[in-house]
């Protein structure tokens, strides 16, 4: 059985929470647009229904659908985290934060992975 995908978010801007001055965007305004873009992007690619009499294919689909969806939450937490961050006094600590986030990806991807796989070895 092959090794689940690991997902990375490493193209993403990294949640450090090190920067110590208060942002000067006007407030609200790169969360806004964060959350906007988060909400267009997951209604634009919505998931396909998989089918009672599923297939490997269908629940690759789905996998493949998570990773889309958890690399758009990525950035927008990447945004949410690091206004909170940087107007918080001393910041906060989010050295933990992508690497949760990776793992619970990297999780739910594999375990759906791995059915795909048992399911194509029963068909094939």
């Amino acid at each position: 059985m092959a090794q689940a995908e690991v997902v990375s978010i490493a193209r993403r801007a990294r949640i450090t929470g090190a920067q110590a001055k208060p942002s000067t965007a006007p407030v609200g305004s790169p969360v806004r647009t964060a959350y906007a873009e988060f909400l267009a992007a997951l209604g634009e690619h919505p998931p396909r229904p998989i089918p009672i009499l599923a297939d490997p294919v269908d629940l690759r689909d789905r996998a493949d659908h998570l990773n889309q969806v958890v690399d758009g939450l990525a950035a927008y937490l990447t945004v949410i985290l690091d206004d909170a961050a940087q107007n918080t006094p001393g910041g906060l600590d989010l050295s933990d934060a992508e690497a949760i986030l990776v793992d619970l990806a990297s999780d739910l991807s594999g375990a759906i992975q791995r059915a795909a796989e048992e399911m194509a070895g029963r068909v094939e």
